[in-house]
């Protein structure tokens, strides 16, 4: 830990001046049932996901519960915004975390907001993305007018993040010099900002805190994108693929004496070549004793490791 460091400026705030005024702004927008999304950006440890907690405890005038209000992903994201719904938080935070390295996620992703804002009078809550870039937001949500703050992060140093912080009029300029550049962050340079400023690190327990639960989040992708990876399936998955039901697909592996090739949120999932012995045994089920199956999977697996 650097000796002396600080959290809270003069203003008594993690963050400048200026930027204080601006989620006033928004938090009054919100109140009056007005659509508006605020959107995080930068590069990553640029201290998005520590700006983003900082902006939403201004707003909220408490501390976030991560477990609750913090979403690592999409389907997360669609959870917690129910969740803060039924329990009257005012806001709910976004962190992309991976997300968009999956096939049609960004598509999912923008047509989930889409949804939300559709009717968005009925939740009334502040909606805060952390992307690594702003311009993956759908052009209808540009035409309804509903991102109203984008807060780019660079430059971040030992002690405090550096923000520049644009208004939709110019975050519409920017999104215009993006598909004009080839290295599409020089855009930050040549349009300028409503403002700038700069933030702290949150007090080291509550970065601690936020810290382990994001990591937490980061290490579930990881797992679930192995088991996408590697083309893993789960009893339901099985069922699907073979028509046949999941309690008729458990006995039979147990007959087989198969077992999981990983567990996963107390979810089994199996390799492969599980499907093509099962498929076996839907075909000749009535033709050859389970014995035989049984003799027949084992060499199978044999072979697949050799």
């Amino acid at each position: 830990m650097i000796q002396n460091q600080r959290y809270k400026y003069s203003n008594g705030l993690p963050f400048s001046m200026g930027l204080d005024i601006n989620l006033d702004d928004i938090k009054l927008r919100v109140e009056k049932n007005k659509a508006a999304l605020i959107v995080i950006d930068g590069g990553v440890g640029e201290g998005k996901t520590t700006l983003a907690v900082e902006c939403a405890e201004y707003i909220s005038g408490v501390e976030l519960i991560f477990r609750h209000q913090l979403a690592m992903g999409g389907s997360d994201f669609a959870k917690k915004l129910k969740i803060c719904f039924n329990k009257g938080y005012l806001v709910v935070l976004y962190d992309e975390a991976g997300d968009f390295n999956k096939r049609g996620a960004l598509t999912r992703f923008n047509a989930m907001l889409n949804r939300i804002f559709e009717t968005y009078r009925a939740f009334k809550i502040l909606v805060i993305l952390v992307l690594p870039s702003f311009a993956v937001l759908d052009n209808s949500l540009f035409d309804k007018q509903i991102p109203r703050l984008l807060l780019h992060c660079d430059d971040r140093s030992d002690t405090y993040g550096n923000y520049k912080g644009y208004s939709l009029y110019r975050m519409f300029y920017l999104r215009e010099r993006m598909k004009k550049l080839t290295v599409k962050p020089f855009a930050y340079g040549l349009v300028d900002p409503n403002f700038r400023g700069h933030f702290l690190d949150l007090e080291p327990a509550r970065s601690k805190e936020l810290d382990k639960f994001t990591i937490t989040g980061k290490l579930d992708i990881l797992d679930s994108g192995e088991i996408s990876f590697d083309g893993m399936l789960s009893y339901y998955e099985l069922s699907d693929k073979l028509e046949m039901s999941v309690s008729w697909i458990k006995k039979k592996m147990m007959l087989l004496e198969i077992r999981e090739d990983k567990t996963y949120k107390n979810k089994k999932y199996f390799d492969q070549s599980v499907l093509d012995v099962l498929v076996e045994v839907v075909e000749q089920e009535h033709v050859k004793p389970i014995k035989e199956f049984k003799h027949n999977y084992k060499k199978k697996i044999k072979r697949n490791k050799e």
